[in-house]
Formats: C-alpha cells, sequence, structure tokens
C-alpha cells in the first residue's frame, strides 16, 4: 500500500463536504435545521484530533541519492500489516466523525445519483462465432455477469443491423461467470480481462482480490465453469489466446512495471511449450524489456490471427508482432525502436497497417506493409502540418 494512498477516502468525502456546502448555500429550500447541522461542523472546539502517523526513517539510495521516506512503513502490499490497518481504522473514523453532520444529505444525493441509473441494464451484444457476447447488470447488485447466447441462425451473414433476440422465444443465455457469486469472498474484487477461446470452449479471466492491480488468471470451461489446469499468479491484466491452446500473457518487474511477455500452453503441441498443470515457471518468455523506461503492452488483431507487443515509454513506442498459427517463430519485429517515434499497429487482409507519430510527424501519417515483408512500408495518408 503506497503511503501517497493514505488518506485518500477522507480527501473524497470532504470534498463532498465541500460541494454539499456550496449546495447548501444556494439551495433555498433546504432547512434551517440542516444548514445549522452543517454549520456545526465548522466549529473547531467540537472537532476530534486526527491520528497522527508515526515517523519511522527509511532511506532510499539511487543514483548516488539518498533519499528519506519517513511514512514509507504505511507501504504495504500484502494488506495484512496489523499496525498498517490499525492506522487506516484510525483514520476512517476520524473521516465519519468530522463528516457525520452531512451524512444525511450525504445519503440522499447518493440515493439520488442511483435512481438516474439503470441497474437493470445490458451492454451492447457482441456477434462472436456462434454467440452474442454481452454483460448484465441487476438491480441492486453491485458487480456484472458474463453472459452468451447461441445465434439462432448461425447461417446468415453477420450485418450492422443484427439484432440479439430476446424474449420468451429466444434462445436461452448462459451466465458464464456471475462477479456477484465471486465478490461475496472477498473485501475487494475486480475482474481486468475475460477472454473467450477462439473455439468458445473456454474462458481466461484475470482476477484481483486486493485492489493492486495483481492479478491471478484462471482459465475455466465455458459451459460448466470447471477449472482448467492450474491458475497463473502474480500477473497483470493484459491477457490473450494465441489460438485455441496457448495464453500470452505479461509480467512486472519488482516496481511493478509490466517488462516480460510469456506463453502459456494447454497441450504439447509444441517442444517448447509445457502442458497444462505444468509449474508457471516453466513457461516460455518471448521478451524481456529491460530499460525501466519503457513497460508493455499486449492486444490481439481484429483478424484475430496476430498479436501484438508494444514497449512504450513517454515518448517512444515500438511494436513487436506474434503470428498466432506460428508460436514457434516467436516474436517478430513490425516496427522498430526509435526514440521518438511513437507507432500503433493494426491488421486486414494481407497487410499490417501502422499510425506513427514523431514531433516532425506531430498529426501523426498512416503507412502499410505486406505481412510478409514488414520493411516495404507505403504512406497511404502523408502527415498534413496544421493550417
Amino acid at each position: 500500500m503506497n503511503s501517497n494512498c493514505i488518506g485518500g477516502v477522507l480527501h473524497l468525502r470532504l470534498l463532498l463536504f465541500s460541494t454539499s456546502n456550496r449546495i447548501l448555500a444556494a439551495h433555498p429550500k433546504i432547512s434551517a435545521s440542516r444548514r445549522l447541522s452543517t454549520a456545526t461542523m465548522g466549529s473547531r472546539s467540537q472537532l476530534p484530533s486526527p491520528p497522527l502517523a508515526e515517523k519511522v526513517k527509511h532511506e532510499m539510495e539511487l543514483f548516488g541519492d539518498v533519499r528519506v521516506d519517513n511514512y514509507y512503513w504505511l507501504r504495504d502490499d500484502s494488506r495484512k500489516n496489523p499496525k498498517v490497518i490499525s492506522y487506516l481504522q484510525q483514520e476512517n473514523a476520524y473521516t465519519e466523525a468530522m463528516m457525520s453532520g452531512t451524512k444525511k444529505f450525504e445519503d440522499e444525493i447518493y440515493a439520488e445519483i442511483r435512481g438516474r441509473i439503470k441497474e437493470d441494464d445490458i451492454s451492447a451484444p457482441l456477434r462472436k462465432g456462434p454467440y452474442y457476447y454481452y454483460s448484465r447488470t441487476l438491480e441492486g447488485k453491485e458487480y456484472v455477469q458474463y453472459c452468451r447466447r447461441p445465434i439462432p441462425n448461425r447461417d446468415a451473414p453477420s450485418s450492422v443491423h443484427d439484432t440479439m433476440p430476446s424474449g420468451p422465444d429466444a434462445p436461452p443465455e448462459h451466465v458464464i461467470l456471475d462477479e456477484n457469486v465471486k465478490a461475496q469472498e472477498h473485501g475487494f474484487y475486480r475482474i481486468g480481462a475475460f477472454k473467450v477461446s477462439p473455439n468458445h470452449k473456454m474462458v481466461a479471466y484475470a482476477e484481483d482480490t486486493k485492489g493492486d492491480e495483481i492479478y491471478t488468471v484462471y482459465v475455466i470451461d465455458a459451459e460448466t465453469q470447471a477449472p482448467i489446469g492450474k491458475p497463473l499468479v502474480g500477473v497483470t491484466s493484459n491477457l490473450e489466446w494465441a489460438g485455441n491452446d496457448a495464453l500470452v500473457y505479461i509480467t512486472m518487474d519488482e516496481i511493478l512495471r509490466p517488462d516480460k511477455v510469456w506463453v502459456f500452453s494447454f497441450h504439447s503441441l509444441k517442444a517448447w511449450l509445457h502442458k497444462l498443470g505444468a509449474d508457471q515457471s516453466n513457461d516460455s518468455c518471448l521478451y524481456h524489456e529491460k530499460d525501466d523506461m519503457f513497460s508493455l503492452g499486449l492486444e490481439a488483431s481484429e483478424s484475430e490471427k496476430f498479436l501484438f507487443i508494444a514497449s512504450e515509454s513517454k515518448i517512444t513506442r515500438f511494436v513487436f508482432y506474434l503470428e498466432v498459427s506460428k508460436l514457434e517463430e516467436g516474436l517478430k519485429v513490425l516496427t522498430p525502436r526509435i526514440i521518438g517515434i511513437d507507432t500503433s499497429v493494426s491488421h486486414r487482409g494481407n497487410h499490417f497497417f501502422i499510425q506513427r507519430r514523431s514531433d516532425e510527424f506531430f498529426n501523426s501519417e498512416l503507412l502499410a506493409c505486406p505481412v510478409d515483408n514488414t520493411s516495404a512500408t507505403t504512406v497511404l495518408i502523408p502527415h498534413r502540418a496544421r493550417s
């Protein structure tokens, strides 16, 4: 837990308190008693004393420079340090006492905001293979359900006017995963990635139960929810299927910088990939970004034939590609690493398309190159300076 996060709840509540004060001052219909209750908050004689964090000297040295952080002890990545938890509980108690005069008004604001939200709703369905995929929210529930519904006439061509059928005559909905059920076991719960395999038989999802954005990836049967193999631990939410037999994922270094791309296989189809259930440490590392100014990202092409791995810093971004049908060939450079050049890529047909930006081409330019000859780039839309 980073000490910069300490008091975040207090800051949010005080911000709401400040906002409510402005609303109270401008709203003619608010009763005098409520004004008096809020005004009482301003009486310093009735305010409790804030908790004081202990100062513990902690020195950190880098590049010959020594920095002292007296509150470093408040960092607790395990979320289990009793001393840190006790201090946070004191801060929360102080916040509750400070904001007690506006609690009723806060509840009214919250109820009004929630009343304007359609709680029983679904996302726009995505037609993929023989199914429509979508997420559903339920009234009174805080989390979503991941669902799919069979396409009635799957042989019919897809269209922009395609509409998922609903009602009693529609194909039955299948709930693949219900976050509301999973969250019951945890104080915090978030799914950072939910990926269906190309054959629609498996689902890989990245789960965070602490709020530290360090994920565990589980693979389940899409129909039965039965677990498949061992989970991947200590990873990011950057996760993609590489065909039906392998997952590509990214891990972090000690400062939580995404720095390594790995491949995990379910079958021994390739000699360099391990079987499902083998130790995660045996997975194949596709790339290690050793420059701590750069971090890695991962995405699948719309065609699902390629995975793109990007390494980026503040002003530079370069991209590798991995052909899903030829995993044994490993990563290949699509756009080279040139300081000051930022590139984004996509795939369609027999070509890669590259958007390139720099200080010189600040409005970007669009290029294309054949998949089998990535060095033969052609400018499709040149950069145009501001008029």
